[in-house]
């Protein structure tokens, strides 16, 4: 019997997940979605945007603190739930300097949408946050940088505390869907992008699907395909939209 059999949780796979500490979405809609022996394990990155002017910035000063605590639940990946903080740069070069720090695969979401899009054969996209303007603008060189173009973008502001990175969790799921149908439905756009790991985005994707015929990427979705593949596991996930079926 393999280590991983005798496990009572997680026989399947452990996934080691780690979230900005006010984060309340990703880790519900990690295991909404996780196949049957699939286990999720949650370490929290101090995120205080109510204390520093760039929280993201003091966030990931605890990068090596928090994979070791993650590390020690023996997951067979770890996924780095914050887009906003991994969307920079060349992704895979994130992604191997995390694998490296933290001893095991490690994968990012920024990495997730940029990987899930060329498997889907993207590159023309509408982008919708709960962030706001400037970080926008910073997703949007992102993708520019790795051959995506964001025709259309939105910041989905519900709570004026959104602007200094707090309550994204409180954008609504049907204002969600209506703004997507609204800037998926431009001719040029391919594929519609809902990026943050703190808006809640599992029936949005399915709703949006349907009304546009077109795929649908969240940050939630993209990390935990991205996760589940490369531990191995291909189970398609109904329900979840086009990306997790694949």
């Amino acid at each position: 019997m393999t280590a991983n059999a005798q496990r009572v949780y997680g026989a399947r796979g452990r996934i080691g997940l780690l979230v900005p500490s006010a984060n309340t979405v990703c880790e519900i809609e990690f295991w909404r979605l996780a196949p049957p022996g699939v286990s999720v394990h949650t370490s929290r990155m101090p995120f205080l945007p109510e204390r520093y002017a760039r929280p993201l910035d003091e966030m990931e000063k605890h990068t090596d603190r928090v994979l070791e605590e993650a590390r020690s639940a023996a997951p067979d990946v770890i996924a780095y739930g914050c887009t906003a903080s991994s969307a920079k740069g060349d992704p895979a070069a994130m992604e191997a300097k995390l694998s490296e720090r933290a001893g095991l695969p490690t994968v990012t979401a920024g990495a997730a949408l940029v990987a899930a899009l060329r498997a889907l054969g993207i590159c023309r996209i509408a982008m919708l946050t709960p962030y706001p303007p400037a970080t926008n603008a910073k997703e949007c060189r992102f993708f520019a940088g790795n051959g995506i173009e964001v025709v259309a973008e939105e910041s989905v502001i519900v709570d004026e505390a959104q602007l200094r990175f707090k309550n994204m969790c409180q954008v609504p799921t049907d204002r969600l869907v209506e703004r997507s149908i609204a800037l998926g439905g431009d001719p040029r756009v391919q594929a519609v992008v809902l990026s943050c790991t703190d808006m809640p985005t599992v029936e949005a994707v399915t709703a949006i699907e349907a009304a546009l015929d077109k795929p649908v990427i969240s940050s939630v979705q993209a990390l935990l395909w991205r996760a589940l593949r490369t531990a191995g596991i291909d189970d398609a996930v109904p329900g979840a939209g086009r990306l997790l079926a694949y």
